[in-house]
């Protein structure tokens, strides 16, 4: 009898999840959508469009990695997000999450947003409103129904990995476990976060083995930086050198206007002599509109690299070739790497170990600290 009553059981719970959910009614009122539409015309249409139509290639990221302002209209991936987290967004801003977009929690109240998001989601046809809807809390009549995208996925790096990128709408690393149970690592461009295993928190900052004193977080940046930095081919850098034995590598993101990256090229021959090779690649401070994009281009579409970077940096009298050549897109693809490294300014040194130095320091101390282990 107890078996029997165990399979009904089973047998209506199966039942019940496979039920469709009755469409759910919409959680905003018309004057909040009145509201919303003149809180969204001004703070919201210019990146969005009027109508939340986004940018026409919202898929396709700028030269920086950036990926333009999508359609929020239902077209895009928006309706992926719970009210929490559409409320976060508008709240705090894209970057706590490695986007752009700026936070409006200093200057709409929790109605105004609550309002703006009425706004939006009345733009979205309601065949993809119930899809939103059912992604929420479980049917009362259904308690072991998972309707949330997390309870439909089997934890574990995969799906925590899918879970991120539907919340954010664009590929992501794959997520890796962390010695915290139930902590998954994940990259946001040059940063590093964490993930609870339902996919629906992140947390940014550093995670430190107290035990060890070991800096989890640094050293899987390090290993990011490595690991983008190894697909640059040789071919595609400046390089110097070391005199004799190569005891270490110095990768150096330079600009041929910023000063300091005029020094420390001065001081590249000591370097050299202590065993270092130097290997230069492109950063132009403000990218295509910054005053050292034409002039890199120029290093490195011309013949002997080395010396028209002398040049370029005024150390060496003579001409620079034509910037137009299929080997000036280098200097493209070296902005959008130094931003997914965490370049913010020139000079930009990075050890092999993928530590970064923070500047120009005077070959005196930059020798030790690069042939050290630390």
């Amino acid at each position: 009898m107890k078996t029997a009553t165990r399979l009904l059981s089973a047998t209506a719970l199966l039942w019940l999840a496979v039920q469709p959910l009755q469409a759910a009614e919409r959680w905003y009122s018309e004057q909040q959508v009145k509201k919303g539409a003149d809180l969204f015309a001004q703070n919201c249409a210019s990146c969005h469009g009027a109508k939340g139509e986004g940018t026409k290639n919202w898929k396709t990221p700028d030269d920086n990695g950036v990926y333009p302002p999508p359609p929020i209209n239902g077209k895009g991936h928006a309706w992926h997000h719970d009210l929490a987290l559409l409320r976060g967004t508008v709240k705090n801003g894209g970057k706590p999450v490695g986007g752009t977009m700026p936070a409006f929690g200093d200057r709409l109240s929790k109605e105004d947003i609550d309002a703006v998001i009425a706004y939006v989601q009345s733009l979205w046809p309601e065949e993809i409103y119930q899809r939103w809807a059912s992604r929420g809390e479980p049917r009362a009549d259904a308690p072991d129904q998972p309707q949330s995208l997390s309870a439909q996925l089997q934890p574990g790096k995969r799906a925590v990995t899918r879970l991120l990128e539907q919340r954010l709408g664009q590929p992501v690393p794959p997520a890796v476990e962390t010695p915290v149970k139930g902590i998954y690592q994940t990259r946001l461009g040059a940063n590093i976060g964490y993930l609870t295993e339902d996919g629906r928190y992140i947390f940014m900052g550093q995670l430190v083995d107290l035990k060890t004193g070991a800096n989890l977080t640094e050293t899987a940046k390090r290993a990011a930086v490595t690991d983008k930095l190894a697909e640059v081919a040789q071919k595609d850098k400046v390089i110097y050198p070391a005199s004799g034995e190569e005891k270490a590598v110095l990768t150096v993101f330079t600009d041929t206007t910023c000063p300091y990256c005029r020094k420390l090229h001065k001081e590249v021959p000591e370097l050299n002599k202590a065993g270092i090779s130097v290997h230069y690649l492109p950063f132009p401070r403000g990218g295509a509109a910054g005053p050292g994009y034409t002039s890199l281009k120029q290093v490195w579409c011309a013949q002997d690299r080395r010396k028209a970077m002398s040049i370029a940096k005024q150390q060496m009298a003579g001409d620079l070739p034509d910037p137009d050549c299929a080997a000036a897109a280098m200097v493209d693809r070296g902005y959008r790497l130094g931003n997914e490294v965490g370049v913010t300014g020139t000079p930009a040194l990075f050890k092999s170990n993928g530590q970064k130095i923070e500047g120009y320091v005077p070959y005196q101390q930059l020798i030790p600290m690069v042939l050290g282990n630390s």
